[in-house]
C-alpha cells in the first residue's frame, strides 16, 4: 500500500507495478491488484480500472490510478462514467434475463424472477430519469428512447390484465 500511495494520482501500468512491488508481471500480480483493489475501496480510496493513456506518449499502455479518499480529477470523472454504463449495461442484462424466466412457465422461481425483474425496471426508470445531472452521464437521447421502452413495457403488462 505504501507504494500506492507514492503514486497517488499517477497513470501506472502492469509493468510499473511490477518493478514497484517486485512481482513479475503475470497472473499472480494481476490477482493482487484485484485484492488492492479491494483493500482500497474498504479504506475509501479507488483504484480505478485499467483504461489507455491519456498521456500521449503512452498511448498505447493500458494504466491505472489510486486515488486517495476524498481527491479525484477529469480522468476519475471518467472512470466513473465509465463503470457507470457498463453497470447499466449490466441492469439491462439482468432485466431482460429476469423478465424472460419470470415469463417462462417452467421456471423454478417465477415469483422471485419477476420480483428482480421488477427492481431492475425501478432501477431503469430511475436513471433514466436523471435528466438533471448532465449530458456526460446520461446521454438525452437515450434516455428518451429508454423512457419509450419502459412505457411500452408498462402498456404490454397492463393489457392482459385489463382483457
Amino acid at each position: 500500500m505504501i507504494w500506492l500511495r507514492s503514486n497517488h494520482g499517477r497513470e501506472v501500468s502492469y509493468a510499473d507495478i511490477a518493478v514497484g512491488v517486485m512481482i513479475p508481471d503475470g497472473r499472480r500480480l494481476r490477482r493482487a491488484v484485484g485484492v488492492v483493489r479491494v483493500i482500497a475501496a474498504n479504506r475509501g480510496d479507488r483504484l480505478e480500472r485499467f483504461m489507455p493513456s491519456t498521456d500521449p506518449a503512452r498511448r498505447r499502455v493500458w494504466v491505472i490510478r489510486y486515488m486517495r479518499n476524498g481527491h479525484g480529477d477529469e480522468f476519475s470523472a471518467r472512470d466513473a462514467m465509465a463503470a457507470a454504463r457498463a453497470a447499466m449495461t449490466s441492469v439491462k442484462d439482468v432485466h431482460r434475463a429476469t423478465t424472460f424466466e419470470a415469463g417462462n412457465p417452467h421456471s423454478i422461481a417465477r415469483k422471485e424472477f419477476e420480483t428482480m425483474a421488477k427492481a431492475a425496471d425501478e432501477c431503469i426508470a430511475k436513471v433514466s430519469g436523471l435528466d438533471k445531472v448532465g449530458p456526460q452521464v446520461v446521454r438525452q437521447e437515450n434516455t428518451g428512447l429508454l423512457s419509450q421502452m419502459i412505457a411500452d413495457l408498462e402498456a404490454r403488462l397492463a393489457e392482459p390484465a385489463a382483457g
